[in-house]
């Protein structure tokens, strides 16, 4: 038997920050006519979402990138015939339509070629690219060129800039130059706005370092920056989650948010992005360790929990499609991930009151909060791939519930009711099929 958590709902500790519970879901437009996704995008609520790669998710659509919109750079960007916003146009509409918010990435989707590269190449003009961006924010927030008046606060420059010619072909040197531009022509323009990156692949101390000098050069700083987790030990959201905001406010850039706006399980990159075999693709993509399955989904939740006391700002959940990062599979069934991402949904929106939790083992991670009303309170535990059969429940300041429900999402049910009743002394036992990952959601109501 495993340590019990303790749960207290007389310890109010605040909201359950739903600021983390983003991702790069949207709605598709290139295929929406033969397998329309608006329906799962509705269900997820997502209150926000960051619009990286839709280009990929779109085929034969030109769309979101910097080089989609304004294809031909040696064109005037102050005119407005230079410009092509329609699929653009379209995909956010149906986002904002829907309920979400979009954070837009400035720059390129990743660009997969071998030994020649279209899109990532650093731009020869830098001051003419930023003169395009503002362009771009101007369209989409102030009704430049037939344009809208949407609440889109973030905007980030580029993505993954670092270590790979997929996403920047030129020097760091040259990107923190770059940067630093872009930051400056575009927080002149929009103060209002939270305008940053870059969207580094990880946490990046001497990158940083390096933007940093470009910036104090042009007396500017970002409003936030960004980063990425792919992981598969809960040491590293923990870590992630906390070293940056140290590292931020030693250099001197106390106020600029943290914002993990890809982040996702993963066992290994073989198989996805490298030594591709039949069987490597299986390994990291397909079963129980695979992306798509329950030890994916349980560190979902417990990476949900983590965040939830760290000075993280903001989160997105890499992919929400469908294959290999995805919540559907191609054949459009849901895969683990979906059903832990409505577990997440349910605590934001539903039991949105935070309250203190503690215990519990290594291996579990666990969430707890009141509806608005204090009439009901649930409970979301994660086991990330733990070997314990049970874990125990002690809750206080919730006795004598007139209803207890409670849902179980492992490797073979997905969000199902399960029984769970207090024993003679008072403890919820949640348990589990067998060894291994699962997650639990209780709801208790007066």
């Amino acid at each position: 038997m495993s340590a019990k958590i303790t749960v207290d709902f007389t310890a109010k500790e605040g909201l359950i920050r739903k600021e983390l519970y983003g991702s790069g879901l949207h709605i598709f437009v290139a295929n929406r006519h033969i397998a329309d996704n608006s329906e799962t995008f509705k269900t997820l609520r997502f209150p926000v979402v960051r619009n990286h790669d839709w280009s990929l998710n779109n085929p034969n659509q030109r769309m979101i990138d910097v080089h989609h919109i304004f294809p031909l750079m040696h064109l005037d960007p102050a005119d407005e015939r230079n410009y092509y916003f329609a699929p653009s146009d379209e995909v956010i509409r149906l986002v904002y339509e829907s309920g979400s918010k979009v954070f837009y990435r400035l720059g390129t989707s990743i660009e997969h070629t071998e030994g020649i590269h279209f899109n990532t190449i650093p731009p020869t003009d830098f001051n003419k690219y930023a003169e395009v961006c503002a362009a771009i924010i101007r369209h989409y927030t102030r009704g430049w060129n037939n344009g809208f008046h949407y609440d889109m606060k973030y905007w980030e420059i580029w993505n993954e800039p670092e270590g790979h010619l997929n996403m920047w072909s030129g020097t760091d040197e040259l990107f923190a130059e770059f940067f630093a531009v872009v930051l400056k022509r575009l927080k002149a323009e929009f103060p209002e706005l939270k305008i940053g990156g870059p969207a580094h692949c990880t946490f990046r101390p001497k990158l940083i370092d390096m933007i940093k000098k470009e910036c104090d050069k042009l007396g500017v700083k970002p409003d936030f920056y960004s980063y990425h987790m792919y992981a598969n030990s809960l040491d590293t959201p923990t870590t992630l989650g906390n070293e940056p905001r140290k590292y931020l406010d030693s250099i001197g850039w106390t106020g600029v948010e943290c914002c993990i706006n890809e982040w996702h399980f993963i066992r290994a990159w073989g198989g996805v992005h490298s030594n591709i075999t039949e069987e490597s693709y299986r390994r990291t993509n397909e079963g129980r360790d695979g992306l798509m399955g329950i030890n994916s989904a349980a560190f979902n939740l417990a990476t949900f929990c983590i965040w939830q006391n760290s000075p993280v700002d903001s989160a997105f959940y890499y992919g929400c499609g469908t294959g290999n990062w995805g919540v559907q599979f191609p054949s459009r069934r849901f895969n683990k991930n979906y059903y832990s991402l409505l577990m997440m949904r349910d605590m934001v929106y539903d039991f949105p009151n935070k309250v203190a939790v503690s215990g519990g083992a290594e291996t579990q991670r666990a969430i707890a909060g009141l509806s608005d009303d204090g009439s009901q309170a649930a409970v979301l535990v994660s086991d990330f791939c733990g070997s314990d059969m049970a874990i125990q429940l002690d809750i206080k300041g919730f006795e004598n519930p007139s209803s207890v429900s409670c849902i179980a999402l492992d490797d073979v049910r997905n969000n199902d009711p399960v029984e769970c009743k207090q024993d003679e002394n008072g403890l919820y036992t949640l348990t589990k099929t067998e060894p291994g990952a699962a997650a639990f959601l209780l709801v208790l109501k007066k």
